[in-house]
């Protein structure tokens, strides 16, 4: 990033931490203007909206056009930001359109499912992984299960050290959600 880029996210940050959101979104634009491809830029700016202002109409429009977005550019950094923004429990969409975030999420995980044929085990295990909280968020545990199931398969395949902590998660989380899929079998028996 080059000093004006620099400059203009050390403004951001100063608007966000003095909670001055009408400058922070005016500089965000500008930003997002400027620097087009800056996925950070659009996670922040979907954050104020949504998390900070709690604006659902303009958040609504901002994920719109970040999920046009990543899946227009086709890439994996932009389609799990997408899906991580839309679907991350960190975030609170309960007064958000439902409808809205479910056809947002089920156009990225066609897309994903799209690429993933063409990815390597760590890629797929990504896109596998941000499915299976949509699938989840959208009641629909059994392929939520099955794709945790095929993400936790994938990481215990790779080589690589710091995997250890993410199977254990994916793990924990798996067991959660097929405990989840029991409890709702019982109940309808």
């Amino acid at each position: 990033m080059d000093a004006a880029g620099q400059s203009l996210i050390d403004r951001i940050w100063a608007a966000i931490e003095a909670k001055d959101w009408k400058t922070a979104l005016s500089l965000l634009q500008d930003g997002i203007s400027v620097m087009p491809d800056s996925l950070y830029l659009f996670q922040l700016y979907a954050d104020i909206l949504i998390d900070e202002l709690q604006d659902m109409e303009a958040g609504c429009l901002m994920l719109r056009k970040f999920v046009r977005l990543a899946i227009e550019k086709d890439s994996k950094d932009w389609l799990l930001g997408a899906m991580h923004q839309l679907f991350d429990s960190s975030h609170d969409y309960s007064r958000f359109p439902f409808g809205e975030r479910l056809s947002m999420g089920k156009a990225l995980s066609e897309h994903m499912l799209t690429l993933c044929q063409w990815e390597n085990a760590h890629s797929r295990a990504e896109y596998y992984q941000a499915m299976a909280y949509f699938f989840h968020e959208v009641g629909n545990n059994i392929v939520a299960v099955e794709l945790f199931e095929m993400t936790v398969t994938l990481v215990k395949g790779l080589p690589i050290q710091d995997e250890v902590k993410r199977l254990a998660r994916l793990q924990k989380t798996l067991a959660e959600y097929k405990c989840h899929e029991a409890v709702r079998a019982e109940l309808l028996c």
